[in-house]
């Protein structure tokens, strides 16, 4: 999972350099211009060596154990599109966004959640023609968890009056669209669907994405229309389930049962 996390990365040193070249942060001379054009091609030419080490022989990393800390989803998500705007307009995106007034403060790994948002954007963007549009939305939610650790944790409180207890960050995009058929597999390790113009992805980001997120007890789900787009939906609990061996202790009538 490492290796392909260095694409994410690259792409936003990539997207600030090219936002820098093109004057959109102050003037530049011609010998800084020529600097940042060099960083752009170091950029693109170490993509290149990482889609060589991403074969048929890489494997994605099974472990995934997110250090999680009470945080504001909403700056993250703020910090996230702010890294990655100027490579949306390199390709004459429009990215609009759409979140929440207050703070979504919550347990989750940031570097981890991070990497989910500029995977799902990357993916995105990678299957929006010029001229389309990318929307991120976050909002808090009500999620109706069937699970009695979730319920549990939250010490008996009433989770039917529909009071959001998760965040719900949604990409939505104008692409081409994933068929019905392929609709299932989009998550699987190595799973390529075509975008009309583009090289063929190494079929990690989605996958990667999935872990990550249920990783920290949440949901990621996708829908879409051919011919009209797609949208990426996660969610993450805002009260993270009891933990295995504590929930064990409430005794054998908490019957652990299958989440939502």
């Amino acid at each position: 999972m490492a290796i392909h996390d260095l694409k994410g990365s690259l792409a936003v040193i990539a997207g600030q350099a090219k936002l820098l070249r093109a004057g959109k942060l102050g003037p530049l001379t011609e010998e800084q211009a020529g600097a940042l054009a060099d960083v752009v091609m170091a950029c693109h030419q170490m993509e290149d060596k990482i889609a060589r080490l991403l074969g048929p022989q890489a494997k994605v990393t099974e472990e995934c154990m997110p250090v999680t800390q009470k945080a504001d989803l909403r700056k993250c998500v703020l910090d996230t599109f702010s890294l990655l705007r100027g490579e949306f307009a390199e390709q004459g995106l429009e990215f609009e966004l759409d979140v929440c007034a207050s703070p979504l403060i919550l347990p989750f790994d940031q570097a981890m959640v991070r990497q989910v948002l500029i995977n799902l954007l990357e993916n995105a963007r990678h299957f929006t023609p010029r001229g389309g549009r990318v929307k991120l939305t976050l909002s808090p939610e009500f999620w109706e968890r069937r699970s009695s650790r979730f319920r549990a944790a939250f010490d008996g409180r009433d989770t039917k009056a529909h009071t959001p207890n998760c965040a719900q960050v949604t990409i939505t995009d104008s692409g081409c669209g994933i068929a019905r058929e392929n609709l299932e597999r989009v998550f699987e390790a190595y799973y390529t669907t075509p975008a009309p113009g583009q090289m063929p992805g190494c079929g990690l980001g989605l996958a990667i994405a999935q872990r990550i997120v249920r990783a920290h007890s949440g949901k990621i789900w996708a829908e879409s229309e051919p011919g009209v787009g797609s949208s990426f939906h996660f969610r993450l609990p805002f009260v993270p389930p009891l933990p295995e061996a504590e929930f064990a202790m409430r005794g054998p009538g908490a019957k652990e049962e299958q989440p939502a």
